[in-house]
């Protein structure tokens, strides 16, 4: 678990802030309603926060520096578990034997939080920040959009030359059939039988562009890719050359890695101009919570300017409006949706029941496409 106490101030660059003043430096905004204190002062009296999540320590560091500002008498801890779905499946077993359990949750699982508003398990808070969110950010009372990140193309540009870096999904498949020989099993990606990430990747472009996308993927098949649990194994094998090219690739996995020079002149990336993926990272109260009003502030720190810009910092992609490009943030789902050409072109992994209700047969359909046993 990560314990991180009270820390000095941070700047927050590339941010407006517009009555966002904190009351000399600490404690809650002063434009949050009357009343608020209440919620303040019963969250310091419960004194901790258990967050289950799959972001790592680094994700997360920025946002406890902020949130220990605020509220240096709440200690938080964060678990940062192996993946989306155990996220859920630890707290319903907890929960089911009276165990302590996480106050809030924290994941990039769609039909995950599809299947837990279901079971009833949401609280349904309103934060004070939620005027501020756009309607597809808030699918159920309680459930908040803490990060909207990008799944994009990665290459190698000593293999693929400028004019062959794709930026369009119609101009990668073109360029792996105009290569067939060189890139066969030199092209990777998540796939869609190999876990919930996969899945929703693939399951949010066929929604996006319908029989098209099963077009698209019926010429990418005799290219033979490969396929990956996780961003990390395709973004050494690009950089290793065993791989050309990748798509569908989550990008905070994969910016930090340009971070080493030797890297960056290696690795290149772009979005996709004709339906750039975008998955939605939930956060919600259980309730099975224990410290309620905590989890309440946090929640209202992540949804504010503020806690969006320190989870940019972070690595993750800030989904508030207000918060800017600069200083270590180097995407938010504004700037993603201007490089793209607008909205209209931004596929959403979000939470539409149709992901649990076709999963069967979309997988099958999916394997039968790429001749996958």
């Amino acid at each position: 678990m990560i314990r991180i106490g009270r820390r000095t101030a941070l700047a927050i660059p590339g941010l407006i802030l517009a009555d966002r003043a904190l009351a000399q430096g600490a404690g809650a905004p002063a434009s949050y309603p009357q009343g608020y204190q209440d919620v303040v002062s019963a969250g310091e009296r419960e004194g901790s926060l258990l967050v289950y999540s799959i972001m790592s320590a680094e994700n997360w560091r920025p946002v406890l520096e902020g949130f220990s500002k605020r509220y240096p008498k709440i200690k938080v801890e964060t678990l940062d578990l192996p993946n989306s779905r155990e996220v859920f499946e630890r707290y319903l077993a907890e929960r089911g034997t009276n165990s302590r359990t996480a106050d809030l949750l924290a994941t990039a699982d769609p039909s995950g939080w599809i299947e837990f508003q279901r079971r009833g398990e949401v609280l349904p808070y309103e934060s004070p920040e939620a005027a501020a969110w756009p309607a597809w950010s808030k699918p159920w009372p309680g459930v908040y959009t803490v990060s909207s990140d990008p799944l994009v193309f990665i290459f190698n540009k000593m293999l693929v030359p400028e004019a062959q870096q794709p930026k369009s999904f119609a101009q990668f498949v073109q360029l792996a059939q105009e290569n067939k020989s060189r890139w066969r099993n030199k092209i990777t990606s998540y796939g869609a039988h190999n876990g919930g990430f996969g899945y929703s990747a693939n399951f949010g472009f066929v929604q996006k562009h319908g029989d098209q996308a099963w077009e698209w993927f019926k010429e990418l098949a005799p290219v033979q890719p490969r396929w990956e649990r996780s961003g990390g194994p395709m973004t050494e094998k690009v950089t290793s050359g065993e791989y050309v090219a990748g798509w569908f690739v989550s990008a905070i996995t994969f910016w930090p890695r340009l971070d080493d020079p030797a890297r960056a002149r290696i690795l290149g990336w772009n979005f996709m101009n004709d339906g750039q993926l975008v998955i939605l990272r939930g956060m919600a109260i259980p309730k099975g919570a224990k410290n309620v009003n905590a989890a309440k502030l946090m929640i209202d720190y992540l949804a504010s300017p503020e806690g969006q810009a320190a989870f940019g910092r972070g690595g993750l992609t800030p989904a508030h409006p207000a918060v800017k490009p600069g200083s270590g943030i180097r995407h938010t789902y504004s700037s993603i949706a201007e490089a793209v050409g607008g909205e209209q072109n931004i596929a959403y992994i979000d939470y539409k029941p149709e992901m649990l209700e076709q999963y069967q047969p979309f997988i099958e359909r999916w394997k039968q496409v790429y001749g996958v046993s």
